[in-house]
């Protein structure tokens, strides 16, 4: 190399991002805000300012990076999981019904029930999705998608209906037994132990994508389908398997957002984690290395939107619009790499 030739220091392109979204959060709390540094301080520090804020925001990251994880295991496969919300919200009353139906169960065995449960009716309802990819090539965009929002519609039923609670002033199903609920660990929050998944989940995918033969085989299929066609892969078995675990991250996150969050099924209560959990699979480029710190930003920008709302002048559709920049920031940023591949000049 030429000694005259400097290196030109260059952001990696999602740290660019980052820094666009917290440069547009802040651009909207000055114009919609009157109070500006009260608005700033609630939205960026103010989810550290106490225990229920911080608690809520840790809560809401462990849910959040079992659906991100879910989403990047899909697409490592070359599969896309349109339908993380209908699978969570599968999850979620599925693991309701089953509390309900057998509430004398001992604690452990009680959460280990709905646990089950939950993670079962994401899987099946993923694989569906992955059955019509091999056999019939049917898209999974648009077949997670479809399934998704037909399970919405009559999960809103069985709540609005037979599981319906009348007691109560909201659309809820009945609570789920005491002994079934994890307890909390920084209370009044309902941060919970369930952040434990996360620590086991997120190192034992990596290590399978990164360095065991069926992630190498999993990875080759969604680089290169043809080439891993030619390679002697069985293309059917990897349509359907990544989908259907990446489906029962979802219906996992959907029974512990039941056991440690809700304790009831209130109508569309898991609404955006399936959304949101895209938002940081793109994020962290992928790689479930990265996930963490992509959830942990992600969550912060979004709680720190609801405690800005709750402690200051700004409207409850802030948060909505930030988390709109966000995915139009980070999508752009997606299709620009996805275009880079398929034309490297």
């Amino acid at each position: 190399m030429n000694p005259s030739e400097k290196k030109e220091f260059r952001l990696p392109p999602v740290f660019l991002i980052l820094l666009l979204c917290i440069a547009a959060a802040t651009g909207l709390i000055l114009l919609l805000s009157n109070d500006p540094a009260e608005a700033l301080y609630y939205f960026f520090p103010g989810i550290f300012s106490n225990r229920l804020y911080l608690g809520n925001f840790l809560n809401y990251s462990v849910l959040l990076s079992l659906t991100g994880l879910g989403i990047i295991i899909a697409f490592n496969a070359g599969s896309f999981n349109l339908g993380g919300e209908g699978q969570v919200y599968a999850g979620a009353i599925c693991a309701i019904a089953a509390a309900l139906k057998f509430p004398d169960l001992p604690s452990g065995a009680g959460i280990i029930m709905m646990t089950l449960c939950g993670t079962a009716a994401g899987a099946l309802l993923a694989a569906l999705s992955g059955i019509m990819k091999s056999r019939w090539q049917v898209n999974e965009l648009i077949s997670t998608f479809l399934l998704s929002a037909g399970i919405t519609k009559v999960i809103d039923y069985l709540i609005l209906g037979p599981l319906s609670n009348p007691d109560s002033y909201l659309i809820t199903t009945g609570e789920i037994p005491l002994q079934y609920r994890l307890p909390p660990i920084i209370p009044p929050s309902h941060f919970n132990l369930s952040f434990l998944l996360v620590f086991i989940l997120i190192p034992a995918s990596y290590f399978y994508l990164h360095h065991s033969r069926g992630g190498y085989e999993l990875r080759m299929i969604g680089y290169n389908r043809e080439f891993a066609r030619f390679g002697g892969l069985n293309l059917g078995m990897y349509d359907t398997a990544p989908l259907t675990v990446s489906g029962a991250l979802h219906g996992l996150t959907g029974a512990i957002a039941v056991s440690g969050t809700y304790f009831a099924g209130i109508l569309g209560f898991t609404f955006g984690l399936g959304w949101n959990g895209i938002a940081v699979a793109m994020i962290a480029s992928r790689n479930p290395a990265y996930l963490l710190p992509a959830v942990l930003f992600f969550s912060w920008m979004t709680q720190g939107a609801r405690v800005a709302v709750l402690q200051s002048d700004l409207s409850l559709e802030l948060g909505n619009i930030i988390q709109g920049v966000l995915f139009l920031l980070i999508s752009s940023q997606a299709l620009r790499g996805l275009q880079k591949k398929r034309d490297p000049l």
